[in-house]
């Protein structure tokens, strides 16, 4: 047992024979987690953590807070601005710093938490943040295929929990028979009004940086495990970010190569991403499609347009003169395809937290270049939803680090019913026959998916 401060506990045990999958079902508990990444490398995606028996629950709608003690078992319900009492909430902890998640908060913080707008057609009504506290969660190093157990104690006189019957949970415990899931198609954004609201939209865009994202929505009847269908999404779409998150009347899950926002210490780091291309079939034609992407104007001129707004918005979170492109227009590659990718870190001003900074970078939805009350404007007048795809998903530590990724192509299952979106940025410049016809080629790859894990009723 190795004990890092007073009120955290670690244990390090050999995992080259456990997978961040197995630690999952192996784990027993509620509201389980998982935030794992595919990437074998240095940086954000080395690690993947997993928990489960949070020892609290925040879910905030509007002006409340709602917290729940599993603890005492009792609710309690805070009024306000849900990012400050957020920041009232979260505790803090001088815990270990060696990994970037040593406990805390996981959840997501959704599109009206940031804004006082709410689409009048949305079908999925949740809450505007949500988050469980772990004291207690593993850490799987892909690196050195490590796994750590900590605890950290919110409470001194708190009963600590026994992290060696844990780890002999995880090493031995029975995982269970492979699962599926079985799905039936429901009623769903037509192409015909997706295609229509596009239109709509780009005909009131009139400046060059102006931009509004859109979506369309699929809805699903779902039964069966959830998480066989994760696991079929993380083996076709494996991601620097992916995750499946259980709260009490719905589950999150997804994969997405985009971070939104990083806080580590003092350190901000944002990596915006506009651009894409497919992927060639031979290395030779990854190199020759993403020399075709850095080279083509319009999606330099659209890449440039979102890393100045996403310098705009961290100037009021950090020092000006802090604020540097560490790494402009970094070809990444994903399974499917080539992504354009910029670099910015600053220094966060004195006395703010780190989730001022998360706030600053939110609404994803309205990734700017104008207004935010003018992108809302337009999502309300295409009947749009945006809810939970229009937030973030990610963690915020004891020790004060941040990291949210963004949730447009989150899947979330709630009673039954699957809700996915599929999101677009639309410009004055927007081919609408492209983009009609991309938005239908992701959703026959998606369906296809559903058709390979499960089955039509």
């Amino acid at each position: 047992m190795q004990s890092t401060s007073s009120r955290t506990k670690m244990k390090t045990i050999n995992g080259d024979s456990l997978t961040p999958i197995l630690i999952f079902r192996r784990l027993q508990g509620q509201h389980k987690f998982l935030l794992e990444s595919s990437a074998q490398h240095e940086g954000a995606g080395r690690f993947s953590f997993i928990g489960a028996n949070p020892r609290k629950t925040y879910k905030g709608i509007g002006d409340e807070i709602q917290e729940f003690s599993y603890k005492t078992g009792q609710i309690y319900t805070h009024k306000g601005d849900l990012f400050v009492l957020l920041k009232r909430l979260m505790p803090r902890v001088s815990n270990t710093i060696q990994f970037p998640f040593s406990g805390g908060a996981v959840g997501y913080v959704g599109y009206g938490a940031a804004s006082s707008f709410t689409a009048k057609h949305e079908q999925l009504q949740l809450p505007d943040v949500h988050f469980h506290v772990y004291e207690t969660i593993v850490v799987f190093d892909h690196v050195t295929d490590e796994v750590t157990l900590i605890h950290t104690n919110i409470d001194a006189e708190k009963k600590e929990p026994n992290l060696e019957e844990l780890a002999e949970q995880l090493l031995t415990a029975n995982e269970g028979e492979d699962t599926t899931c079985v799905y039936q198609p429901l009623e769903s954004t037509s192409m015909e009004q997706f295609e229509a609201a596009l239109v709509k939209v780009k005909e009131v865009l009139d400046g060059e940086n102006a931009r509004v994202v859109l979506s369309k929505r699929f809805l699903a009847n779902l039964e069966g495990d959830t998480f066989a269908l994760y696991r079929k999404l993380r083996k076709k779409n494996p991601a620097p970010y992916m995750y499946y998150v259980t709260f009490d009347d719905h589950i999150l899950m997804g994969t997405s190569p985009e971070s939104l926002i990083r806080v580590k210490g003092d350190s901000v780091i944002a990596s915006p991403t506009e651009g894409t291309y497919k992927r060639g079939l031979t290395n030779a034609e990854d190199l020759e499609n993403e020399r075709k992407l850095f080279e083509n104007v319009r999606a330099r001129k659209s890449h440039t347009a979102l890393v100045t707004a996403v310098q705009h918005e961290l100037q009021s979170v950090c020092f000006r003169d802090s604020l540097q492109i560490i790494d402009a227009m970094r070809i990444e590659r994903s399974k499917q395809a080539l992504y354009m990718t910029s670099h910015l870190e600053g220094k966060i001003l004195p006395m703010l937290h780190a989730l001022d900074v998360l706030k600053a970078a939110l609404p994803a939805l309205s990734l700017t270049g104008i207004p935010k009350e003018q992108a809302m404007a337009y999502l309300e007048e295409t009947a749009q939803t945006a809810g939970i795809f229009g937030g973030a998903i990610g963690f915020i530590g004891f020790n004060g680090h941040l990291d949210f990724a963004l949730t447009g192509k989150s899947i979330v299952v709630e009673k039954e019913t699957l809700h996915m979106q599929t999101a677009v940025t639309v410009t004055k410049d927007t081919n609408v026959e492209e983009m009609v016809e991309q938005v239908a080629e992701e959703e026959q790859l998606f369906l296809q998916l559903l058709q390979d894990e499960g089955s039509v009723n």
